[in-house]
């Protein structure tokens, strides 16, 4: 028992004297691992503040971004600097028809003779004739136009309202409503259609938000159907602006292949590349329809009805040629074709004989099958696959024995041994 207490009084002096001891004088937390995980709370990082008055201002909000092509670079038109177009398209529809229009701009550079006509109207459509009757408005923006020959419409991204009729209102979800606006896309292809010139619909792409899209489907699916019946050419589009599981994207492949921006913030518009992706599924058609209807652009102040330059070049009127006065004689006519040569042999010389000159006779190609005798080493190689004869001390020499050996060797016959 007396050890017991001097135990427990030693213990007990022990706590008083750490209790006694200052928090002050503790020794400092020196953790290098983890050095404010566990620390005193005295030794833990204060929190500064910074005063509300040095604080950065915020960032500017981004600007909204536009529904309209870029007014700088608008699509060609008849008055182009440089040559003059001499093809015109036609481009009409609502908004996404005025960024097809300016699509198109950069898809024909390489064709100066091709201008584009835009006479697109924004917030337009066929279900509100009271905005815009495109039944009227297209002979109307026909006959301000001297010269098109082709002409496209692109719209129907408006078109999910209601069609109003003289007593009552229809609903898109109205079974009705899909026959009253075939109706009026037939009556604005035959409108389309009375000016004599290929025709194009082009389909809508798909929109942002399921029902806005399935709507757009429906009219792809009037489109189609109509422009079968009247004779249009329908453009589909909606591949290109779909994701890997057939819905709206804001971003995708541009005509180059490169993953870019398609469309706005609004999920109806697009961006610059989405333009020109846009106007690429129109131009594979055009380009194909164009072969054989451009008429060859003139440069500014060209007179049409002036001689053509002779058909020698330059050369054939350098001063010192001819004498002054004396007319030109006209070229010869320019062959269809080129001269014909016999890849398989030749059959103006006779088998296994050779063209006495460098260029071979009667259209016989270097290396054809005249130029080497049938019987040269090379026709019974690889010709007639005949092993070559060997010649002594080649490494294809497989005689035995060698035929210098056999020469010095002695006379046959058993030799004598001597006793």
């Amino acid at each position: 028992m007396t050890i017991l207490r001097h135990l427990l009084l030693l213990a007990c002096l022990a706590i008083a004297a750490f209790a006694a001891v200052p928090a002050g004088a503790q020794a400092p937390y020196v953790d290098d691992r983890y050095p404010h995980l566990l620390a005193p709370r005295d030794q833990r990082p204060r929190i500064l503040s910074i005063p509300q008055g040095s604080r950065q201002a915020p960032r500017a909000a981004r600007p909204a971004e536009s529904i309209r092509p870029p007014a700088a670079t608008t699509a060609r038109g008849p008055a182009t600097e440089g040559s003059a177009p001499t093809t015109f398209v036609l481009v009409l529809g609502d908004n996404l028809g005025e960024w097809l229009a300016y699509g198109l701009g950069p898809a024909f550079e390489d064709v100066p003779e091709l201008g584009i006509i835009d006479r697109s109207r924004l917030a337009s459509g066929l279900t509100r004739p009271d905005v815009l009757d495109w039944t009227k408005a297209v002979p109307e923006t026909f006959a301000g136009i001297a010269k098109i020959d082709f002409v496209v419409m692109l719209l129907g991204s408006n078109d999910r309202q209601a069609i109003r009729l003289e007593r009552e209102t229809v609903d898109p979800e109205d079974e009705r409503w899909r026959g009253l606006y075939a109706e009026r896309v037939d009556q604005v292809m035959q409108a389309m259609k009375a000016r004599g010139v290929p025709v194009y619909w082009v389909g809508v792409p798909p929109l942002r938000g399921q029902r806005l899209s399935t709507h757009m489907q429906l009219l792809n699916t009037i489109y189609k159907e109509r422009a079968e019946r009247n004779g249009v050419t329908f453009v589909d589009v909606w591949n290109g602006f779909v994701d890997e599981h057939g819905n709206y994207t804001q971003f995708g492949p541009d005509f180059a292949g490169q993953i870019r921006r398609l469309r706005t913030a609004d999920g109806v518009h697009f961006t610059i590349a989405g333009a020109r992706k846009l106007a690429l599924f129109l131009e594979q058609e055009l380009r194909r329809d164009l072969v054989g209807r451009i008429t060859p652009a003139l440069p500014p102040g060209t007179d049409p009805g002036a001689p053509a330059p002779p058909a020698g070049g330059p050369e054939a009127t350098a001063p010192g040629t001819v004498a002054p006065g004396t007319p030109v004689p006209a070229a010869p006519p320019r062959p269809a074709i080129g001269p014909v040569f016999v890849l398989h042999g030749n059959p103006a010389l006779p088998q296994g004989t050779t063209a006495p000159s460098a260029a071979p006779a009667g259209g016989q190609l270097a290396g054809g099958s005249g130029a080497r005798p049938a019987g040269s080493a090379a026709a019974s190689v690889l010709v007639r696959g005949e092993a070559p004869v060997p010649m002594t001390g080649r490494i294809d020499d497989f005689r035995w024995p060698r035929p210098a050996e056999a020469a010095v060797a002695p006379a046959a016959g058993p030799t004598a041994r001597s006793p």
